[in-house]
């Protein structure tokens, strides 16, 4: 069984975590929740391919983008975090997958969750 532990990403880090989290799993299978008072819980992606996670301090903004990597998924789709105040990432044994979660200005929280990759000859 796996240990899971959960921490916060100072302010300060966010750039350089998702410069990290993209140059790492770009290609990867994510599914991206939200969870938001205003419109429900839902599933944004399921199983799509990351094609990257940045913030951008000047419009206090992440994104999340997916697809746009071959023909299966020849457009990028992007959910986009407006003013986010928190950052907490689950840690995990690597073949199990990890995720982020991004809470906004509005309380509604992201799950961004990176699917494992498969194990070699595990196909």
């Amino acid at each position: 069984m796996a240990v899971q532990q959960r921490h916060e990403i100072p302010r300060e880090e966010w750039s350089g975590f998702f410069e990290g989290v993209t140059k790492e799993h770009a290609g990867q299978d994510v599914t991206i929740e939200v969870l938001a008072r205003e419109f429900g819980d839902g599933h944004e992606a399921r199983r799509l391919p990351l094609a990257y996670v940045e913030y951008d301090p000047k419009d206090d903004e992440i994104s999340v983008a997916v697809g746009g990597r071959d023909g299966r998924y020849p457009v990028v789709l992007r959910h986009a975090v407006h003013g986010p105040r928190r950052i907490v990432s689950d840690s995990t044994a690597p073949l199990i997958g990890w995720a982020f979660d991004i809470v906004g200005d509005d309380d509604s929280l992201t799950i961004v969750t990176i699917l494992a990759r498969p194990e070699p000859g595990a196909e």
